[in-house]
């Protein structure tokens, strides 16, 4: 049979189907950008899907046998023409451990996102559990809306059907709205946000205004590291379908925690009344309304310095950055004026060009461990360390009674990594640091995770590379750090206690490059010695990834932002007075590096074949002789005689 003649059979099928539908033509309805959480708490942005050619939305509800039939018909379908699937569930009572139950319960193995500020269903005007909607990623348009088959038993007409076919073969779908069937009258959806003439009383002045304030008038303000101010109502409204569309992909605020995974004392999130507040503030036209605006009346805070003006101001050298073009690591060095120790207790990084710094990290030491530090990038590890700026990470209060000594005579150092944007531009970057007025109870300690070892495939959307940090003394951890490149797609943080049980602690589903930042324990984490910290890091080294530099090649490990990292911090105090150190011991720090991303099957220990292919012919005969238990590989001490070793 010809390809012509199935194509030419397929338009007349769903001429005839179009033909009998029961349908109300409206209007191709254009729908915007959305990022959800599914079940197990991963990240679906819609536009991530538009090479796709067509996507299925199915409105869920757990206990459904009406969605259960809906949902493996599309699988059949979808089996098929390989379209990406995803149910949304509105349900605000129902939770992800009762959406997994669900799922296996009824069979369902698409993902289901759980919308539970109920806004997407709004905008999509899902009505009842069982309807489906076709989108067409070339227009974003809604072709069509109704029940995937005439009844809810699956019988009579293919109206789903007759829509992908339309799709496939390039016909207009007849775009068509089908009636809730009198069958699927039990399952409508209550969603009173979507009732927009409600939403007039909601008051720019003490409802949208002070939140504004609150949340986001700090980086968008004159001078700040928004791209514009929050400085009226006028500025505001303006903007507004802009500040929709960031807030239904998770965009802003820059916060990007998983809301479900621990709590945080930094938390910029908005709650899921304020998500609804201001949306539905916005859909009701961003109107003014009575009152005085308090955002035209905030006083412009003219220092750069948030925590007010720093007890000592370092001025590392200037740096010219060239127009195009690679630019090593530098690594740039300004003395200490200090005669005498001082604590610090927070550190601000303000960087002279801002579209020029990708990072810098900011340590203090002797000549000694600057040479450490200057022969590569890796030895800015071996300083003790002040921050870590990035964007959307400036500033950094130590938790109450630790912080960091800088002795007299000490010099202050710092990585930094430029990255070039068209112009050549002068960069001078400056370190603020505010001081204690005694000795703190602990030393803040600053320790990194690193996998040197990546090795991410051309073309695969979810890649996870592994890396793990072991504690060899009782600690208190108080925040994480993770990161990597353009290719980040999702970072996450978990705990391996001594008796085997681990516990997620954090959970970035949709990691942005762009902002990065410590996430801050609100109630900080008492880990015996023995306790591993796991970061697993995934990467999306696909074409779908619009930041992706090159998807075809095999991506490693480089301190380039168009080779990836899996880089992840802690800061952390020993538990115990006796246990603070204040220097840290590089051996032992390397060895617990090494150990976190060459231990690939993380049983505690290294077999010769995880080690890297050009070390294990010469090292075969000191495993032989170093693993005195016989067990096949050596643990984290034996590992260290190794790493000692000439």
């Amino acid at each position: 049979m010809s390809s012509t003649f199935i194509a030419f059979r397929r338009v007349i099928f769903v001429g005839v189907i179009s033909a009998l539908m029961p349908v109300g033509v409206f209007a191709a309805e254009r729908i915007g950008n959305f990022t959800l959480l599914d079940e197990r708490g991963k990240a679906v942005e819609l536009h991530y899907h538009r090479q796709a050619p067509a996507i299925v939305l199915l409105a869920h509800r757990s206990e459904s046998s009406l969605v259960a039939r809906a949902s493996a018909l599309v699988e059949e379908l979808r089996a098929v023409r390989q379209i990406p699937f995803f149910l949304i569930n509105p349900v605000t009572s129902e939770s992800r451990a009762s959406l997994q139950r669900d799922k296996e319960r009824q069979g369902i193995s698409a993902a289901i996102l759980q919308d539970d500020s109920q806004l997407v269903s709004e905008t999509l005007g899902l009505s009842y559990a069982g309807e489906v909607l076709v989108i067409n990623p070339r227009s974003w348009e809604i072709v069509y809306r109704g029940p995937v088959t005439e009844h809810a038993d699956g019988s009579g007409e293919p109206y789903l059907q007759a829509a992908l076919m339309a799709l496939d073969t390039g016909a207009a779908p007849g775009v068509a709205s089908v009636p809730a069937p009198a069958d699927y009258s039990g399952e409508l959806f209550d969603l009173p946000g979507r009732d927009v003439a409600q939403h007039t009383s909601i008051s720019y002045s003490t409802d949208i205004a002070p939140l504004l304030q609150e949340k986001c008038a700090n980086c968008h303000r004159t001078g700040g590291i928004g791209p514009w101010a929050m400085t009226s109502h006028a500025m505001v409204q303006g903007f507004s379908p802009m500040i929709r569309e960031v807030l239904l992909t998770k965009r802003m605020p820059p916060w990007h925690a998983d809301p479900q995974v621990n709590t945080f004392s930094h938390d910029m999130g908005l709650s899921i009344a304020e998500m609804q507040t201001l949306v539905h503030w916005i859909d009701a036209g961003a109107q003014r309304g009575a009152g005085e605006d308090p955002l035209a009346a905030m006083i412009d805070v003219a220092s750069e310095w948030e925590l007010g003006e720093p007890d000592l101001i370092v001025d590392l050298p200037a740096f010219t950055a060239p127009a195009t073009g690679t630019i090593d690591y530098q690594f740039l060095e300004a003395i200490n004026p200090l005669d005498r120790d001082v604590w610090v207790r927070a550190v601000q990084i303000v960087p002279g060009d801002r579209q020029v710094l990708h990072h810098a990290i900011a340590t203090f030491g002797t000549a000694e461990t600057r040479n450490m530090a200057g022969i590569d990038s890796g030895g800015a590890l071996f300083q003790s360390q002040l921050m870590t700026f990035v964007p959307g990470n400036e500033t950094y209060v130590y938790p109450e009674g630790t912080g960091v000594l800088v002795p007299a005579g000490t010099t202050f150092h710092s990585q930094m990594h430029y990255t070039t944007y068209g112009r050549e531009t002068v960069d001078q970057t400056r370190i603020g640091l505010y001081f204690m007025d005694e000795e703190p109870q602990f030393n803040l300690q600053h320790y990194a995770i690193l996998n040197l070892d990546l090795e991410i495939p051309p073309g695969v959307a979810e890649h996870e590379e592994v890396a793990y940090y072991d504690f060899r003394k009782d600690a208190v951890i108080y925040s994480l750090f993770p990161h990597a490149h353009y290719r980040g797609r999702s970072a996450s943080f978990s705990i391996q206690y001594p008796d085997g049980h681990e516990e997620l602690v954090l959970s970035v589903p949709n990691y942005d490059f762009n902002w990065q930042r410590y996430f801050q324990l609100a109630n900080p984490l008492e880990v015996p010695a023995g306790t591993r910290l796991v970061q697993r890091m995934v990467f999306d080294n696909s074409d779908n990834n619009l930041s992706n530099p090159d998807p075809t090649r095999t991506v490693e490990f480089g301190e380039q932002t168009w080779e990836e990292m899996l880089y992840g911090g802690v800061s952390f105090r020993y538990a115990n007075k006796e246990d603070d150190v204040r220097d840290i011991d590089a051996l032992e720090y390397m060895t617990s590096i090494s150990m976190g991303f060459m231990d690939k099957n993380l049983d505690g220990k290294i077999e010769l074949n995880e080690m890297p292919e050009r070390a294990r012919q010469r090292l075969a005969m000191a495993f032989v002789i170093l693993d005195k238990d016989k067990s096949g590989g050596l643990e984290l001490l034996e590992f260290q005689q190794l790493m000692d070793r000439p």
